[in-house]
C-alpha cells in the first residue's frame, strides 16, 4: 500500500501536483527493480545493467530533477516505516504533497491522543 502512494506521487511529479492519479507503470517498474534477483542474470555485469535499466524506468532521471527523485525515494522509505494503519489512513486521504503527508500524520496522532482530565 505504501508503494501505491509513492507511485501516485511519482505520477503527479510529472503533472506538478502530488497524488492526482496512480501510475500503474510506475508501480510495475518499482516492483521489478525491488524484486530483481542476482540469479536472474548471467553475471555481475548483466545484473548491474538490468538494475540500472529498471531503476531508470522507475525513477525516470531524464525527466525528473534530483530533488524529485530524492523525494520519491525518501517517501517510499517513509511510508514503509509507518505502522500499517497510519500508512493506510494517509493513503486514503490522498495528500497533495510531502508536507501534507507529514501534516496528516501529525493530525492523526493528535486525534488519537487521550485528552488530559
Amino acid at each position: 500500500m505504501a508503494v501505491a502512494l509513492g507511485c501516485a506521487i511519482q505520477a503527479s511529479l510529472n503533472q506538478g501536483s502530488v497524488f492526482q492519479e496512480y501510475d500503474t507503470d510506475c508501480e510495475v517498474f518499482r516492483q521489478r527493480f525491488r524484486q530483481f534477483q542476482y540469479k536472474e542474470a548471467a553475471g555481475p555485469h548483466e545484473a548491474f545493467n538490468k538494475l540500472w535499466e529498471l531503476c531508470c524506468q522507475w525513477l525516470k532521471p531524464k525527466m525528473r530533477s534530483k530533488e524529485q527523485i530524492l523525494e520519491l525515494l525518501v517517501l517510499e522509505q517513509f511510508l514503509t516505516i509507518l505502522p500499517m494503519e497510519i500508512e493506510t489512513w494517509v493513503r486514503e486521504h490522498c495528500p497533495e504533497n510531502r508536507e501534507r503527508v507529514v501534516s496528516l500524520i501529525e493530525d492523526l496522532q493528535r486525534e488519537l491522543e487521550i485528552p488530559e482530565q
